[in-house]
């Protein structure tokens, strides 16, 4: 806050320098400072006073759209003028040409450099680009992938892509642009795709591919924007993106087992207890650095190169089931450290999550983590290299098919197959970090039942 006012009075000041008067509707205080005083003492003694009257309530304060946004992002004396005036100004300093009829060398009248003209620009550059890209596609046939999302102003967007073979026999995504659409229903997707359809000459009777989601307002039987394009367009056949059928069918098993469930709430909230502040990332780097250089001196370390380099926890994403596999596989290569950090954080004696650190401590040095652990990257292992292969520019529908079979063929073969390889290698870690091995030939009793 104080350095936008800093910039906002020095803007203003220096203007009202330049015409002899002062303006201070902007700020609500008047500004009587003395003509004989320094230039510098009176900015900066204004500037506190300015600072020292504002009023108590936010709500009271002149508001940011008061302000002009020129003056307060794109003032010579800013750092950051944005990226259009900061690439011109980079032009500029490099071609001798462009420096002579650009900025400050420019008429008053034509620089060239106000927002409205720098959304035009850029619009124009936006549309010039799609011309391209339509040029290129050369009235070939053609697939549409749509997607929709909300931005960060909450507006409902949808982006498209057009996918199409080249002259060259190549594959191309080309992404096209972000239409605003008041609702997400199939009735206002399908008229901001005939806009854009209408907008760019293009016909839909060359569509032959719909790639959408799987809502029902994309891939509905009766009213889905898949079911009113196929209307129009009988060829235009929809398929649902096979990378996200994986994500759906890892949330769907995951959510469906109480255990695996349970381990991955777990596996969150060491995540967020570790990496709460940066100084438990410190703490967590640093015992990391200690215990690999421990390790090396012991010889039982392998070293190569890429290899024992700096890391940290993995955080997932919900959307992208798959950034899992990576949280677990940080996990089992830095538990050690992730041990004695959680332990350091409950001896500390902070209030703060020691219950929670508690609580993951006990979690993780049990059997049953370290089961699931295991368990999951195996599992994850899988359908990351096969979620990874379906997203390639270059994939077609037969090798998808392909690749889609022989991951189902190893989950298979370890259902059958590698539950003993999976106990050992499971037995043999938990022997390793100290914890208990329950004795298989025990009798079991399952939980909630006696």
């Amino acid at each position: 806050m104080e350095r936008y006012f800093k910039r906002k009075f020095s803007s203003t000041t220096s203007s009202s320098d330049n015409v002899g008067s002062s303006d201070s509707r902007d700020v609500g205080i008047s500004r009587d400072v003395g003509i004989s005083r320094d230039v510098g003492s009176s900015k900066e003694s204004e500037l506190q006073d300015l600072m020292n009257n504002l009023p108590a309530d936010p709500g009271l304060r002149p508001q940011m759209l008061d302000y002009d946004p020129n003056i307060r992002d794109q003032s010579d004396t800013s750092n950051n003028r944005g990226n259009y005036l900061e690439l011109l100004q980079f032009l500029a300093d490099h071609d001798e040409k462009v420096k002579a009829v650009v900025l400050e060398n420019a008429p008053g009248n034509l620089k060239l450099i106000a927002p409205t003209i720098q959304k035009d620009l850029v619009n124009a550059c936006a549309i010039e680009t799609i011309k391209k890209i339509i040029k290129d596609m050369d009235g070939a046939f053609f697939s549409l992938l749509v997607d929709e999302s909300r931005d960060v102003s909450i507006k409902e967007q949808m982006a498209v892509v057009f996918r199409y073979v080249d002259k060259s026999g190549d594959v191309i995504e080309r992404f096209v642009g972000i239409q605003h659409v008041s609702d997400t229903t199939s009735n206002s997707l399908k008229e901001a795709i005939d806009t854009l359809f209408s907008r760019e000459e293009l016909s839909i009777s060359m569509l032959r591919g719909q790639g959408y989601d799987g809502a029902s307002n994309m891939k509905g039987e009766f009213n889905g924007l898949k079911t009113q394009i196929l209307r129009e367009n009988p060829c235009a056949y929809y398929i649902h993106c096979f990378a996200h059928q994986l994500q759906l069918a890892l949330v769907a098993v995951t959510k469906g087992n109480a255990d695996i469930a349970t381990f991955f709430t777990s596996c969150n909230s060491l995540v967020n207890i570790v990496g709460a502040s940066c100084k438990r990332r410190d703490m967590l780097r640093d015992q990391l650095q200690m215990d690999i250089m421990e390790a090396l001196e012991k010889d039982t370390l392998p070293t190569g190169r890429g290899l024992n380099q700096e890391t940290c926890l993995k955080r997932p994403g919900d959307t992208r089931w798959n950034s899992h596999y990576g949280t677990l596989l940080s996990i089992i290569s830095m538990f050690k450290s992730v041990v004695k950090v959680l332990k350091l954080i409950i001896e500390d004696g902070s209030t703060d999550n020691i219950g929670e650190a508690n609580r993951s401590l006990r979690d993780i040095q049990s059997f049953e983590f370290v089961f699931c652990l295991f368990f999951m990257r195996s599992i994850l292992g899988v359908t990351n290299d096969l979620s990874q292969a379906l997203q390639r520019k270059d994939q077609d529908i037969g090798n998808a098919m392909t690749l889609v079979k022989d991951c189902k063929d190893q989950l298979q073969h370890m259902r059958e197959n590698a539950f003993e390889a999976l106990l050992d290698q499971v037995s043999s870690f938990c022997g390793k970090h100290d914890i208990e091995v329950p004795n298989m030939d025990d009798a079991y009793v399952a939980q909630w039942r006696s």
